[in-house]
C-alpha cells in the first residue's frame, strides 16, 4: 500500500470505485482536487497516511461489488461504460430533480429560503452539464473510439485530443464546483425536521447524483483521457 503515498486521490478511485467511500467519509474531494497525493490530502484532512492506507487495504476484505473494472478496460470499451453507466444516470436524472426542487421550493421556500440558491446552483450545473455530456458523445467520444480501433478518424474541429480534453477538465471542475455550492447550501443533505418526503428525496437525489458525478469525472480525468492522449501518440509516431 505504501505506492499509494504519492498517488493521486481521484486516480486510486477512477482504478477502484469503492475507494470513494473511504474519501468521501473523511470529507476528501477526490473529484475538483483529485489531483491530491494521498500523503497531501491526509495533510489537509489531519489523518494518519497510515490510517487512510489501511482503510483502503480493508476494501478487498469487501464483499465484491457490482462495479465494472474499469481500470483495465479498453479504450472503447470505456467510453461505452461511461455512457451507459453515467451519462444515462445523469441524462435521466436532472430532470426529475429540477421537477422535485421546484415543488419543494413552491412549498418550503418561505421557512427555508436556501433552497431558491439550491435551485438556482442546480439550473446552473444542468445548464452546464446537458451540451458538456452531448459534446463527449457527439464529438470526443467517436474521436477516442476510432483512435482505439485504429480506423480512420472523424472529421473534427481540433488538432490533437488534448485540446477538448482541457475544456472538459475545466467544465468537471467548474460542475465539481457548483456540487460544492449545492452540499453547503443544502447543509450535506441533512432534511430539516419539516421536511416533507419530497423535500427529502430531492436531497438524496441531490447527494447520490453528486456521488455518482465524481465517480464520473475521476474516470474521466485520470483513465479516459489519459489514456487517449497517450493513444493518441502513438499513433501519429507511427505515421
Amino acid at each position: 500500500m505504501n505506492k499509494l503515498r504519492n498517488k493521486p486521490i481521484g486516480q486510486i478511485v477512477a482504478e477502484n470505485l469503492t475507494a470513494a467511500r473511504v474519501f468521501e467519509a473523511h470529507g476528501m474531494d477526490f473529484c475538483c482536487h483529485g489531483a491530491q497525493t494521498l500523503e497531501n490530502a491526509c495533510k489537509d484532512h489531519h489523518v494518519t497516511v497510515k490510517q487512510l492506507e489501511a482503510e483502503l487495504s480493508a476494501l478487498s476484505q469487501l464483499p465484491s461489488q457490482d462495479d465494472s473494472d474499469v481500470s483495465d478496460m479498453e479504450l472503447n470499451e470505456l467510453t461505452h461504460h461511461i455512457v451507459t453507466v453515467h451519462h444515462v444516470y445523469t441524462k435521466k436524472m436532472l430532470p426529475v430533480i429540477a421537477g422535485h426542487l421546484d415543488t419543494v421550493v413552491k412549498v418550503h421556500g418561505v421557512n427555508h429560503p436556501t433552497l431558491f440558491d439550491i435551485r438556482k446552483n442546480f439550473n446552473s450545473l444542468r445548464e452546464e452539464l446537458e451540451p458538456h455530456l452531448e459534446k463527449e458523445e457527439k464529438r470526443v467520444f467517436p474521436y477516442i473510439d476510432a483512435l482505439a480501433k485504429n480506423i480512420p478518424l472523424p472529421s473534427v474541429d481540433f488538432h490533437k485530443i488534448s485540446q477538448p480534453i482541457t475544456l472538459l477538465e475545466k467544465e468537471h471542475e467548474n460542475a465539481g464546483r457548483i456540487f460544492d455550492d449545492i452540499n453547503n447550501l443544502a447543509q450535506g443533505y441533512k432534511p430539516p425536521s419539516d421536511a416533507c418526503n419530497t423535500y427529502r428525496l430531492a436531497l438524496r437525489e441531490l447527494q447520490e447524483l453528486e456521488q455518482d458525478l465524481h465517480l464520473h469525472i475521476a474516470q474521466e480525468n485520470y483513465l479516459l483521457f489519459p489514456k487517449a492522449i497517450k493513444c493518441e501518440q502513438e499513433r501519429l509516431q507511427k505515421c
